[in-house]
C-alpha cells in the first residue's frame, strides 16, 4: 500500500510540474499593518521545539529547524491536507532532490502551500511557500528558512520559552 502511495505521489508530481518562478518580492508583505512582534510558546518534544503552525488553515505541530531550508513534511501531513480539500493539483508541482543532514541525497515531492499562518490571522500570514515532501509516513514536519527568511527576525527566548518572530 505504502509503494502505491509513493508511486502515486511521484507520478502527480511528474504529471503535473510546474514552471513557474518564484515572485519577485518575498511573499510577506512587511509594510502590513500588524503588531510588529509575534511571540509563540513553543513546546519542547525530544530535544527539539514545536509551535503550532497552520498550513492552508489546518493546524500541525511543526519543527522549529534554522537548518532546514524549507518546509519540510511526510506524505502523512501531506495525505492529510489531501483529505481536508486543501491541496488540489495544481498544488503538486514537481519532485526533487535533498541533500539530508547524514549527507545522503534523497527524493522528495514539492508542493506548494498556499497559505502558512503563525500566530493566528492577526499574526504572520505568508502565502504561496513551496514545501517538500519526504516519500515515507515517518519524516518530521519541519518549519525551516523558507518561512523564517521572510522576516526581520526571530528570536528564541529560552527564559520564557517562546519564539518571537519579528515582522518589522
Amino acid at each position: 500500500m505504502l509503494r502505491i502511495n509513493v508511486f502515486a505521489v511521484i507520478l502527480m508530481a511528474v504529471l503535473f510540474s510546474s514552471c513557474e518562478k518564484k515572485p519577485s518580492r518575498p511573499p510577506y508583505n512587511l509594510d502590513r499593518e500588524a503588531t510588529a512582534c509575534i511571540s509563540i510558546p513553543y513546546e519542547e518534544v525530544g530535544g527539539v521545539k514545536t509551535i503550532p503552525v497552520k498550513l492552508n488553515g489546518i493546524t500541525m505541530n511543526m519543527i522549529y529547524d534554522t537548518g532546514c531550508s524549507g518546509i519540510h513534511m511526510s506524505l502523512n501531513e501531506l495525505q492529510t491536507l489531501i483529505k481536508n480539500g486543501k491541496l488540489d493539483e495544481s498544488d503538486i508541482l514537481d519532485a526533487t532532490y535533498a541533500t539530508i543532514a547524514d549527507g545522503s541525497i534523497v527524493e522528495n515531492g514539492t508542493i506548494n502551500i498556499k497559505c502558512i499562518e503563525i500566530g493566528g490571522e492577526d499574526g504572520i500570514v505568508i502565502e504561496n511557500v513551496q514545501a517538500s515532501v519526504a516519500l515515507n509516513q515517518v519524516a518530521p514536519i519541519l518549519l525551516g528558512n523558507a518561512v523564517l527568511d521572510e522576516l526581520a527576525s526571530v528570536e528564541v527566548d529560552n527564559m520564557a520559552k517562546t519564539i518571537n518572530f519579528n515582522k518589522k
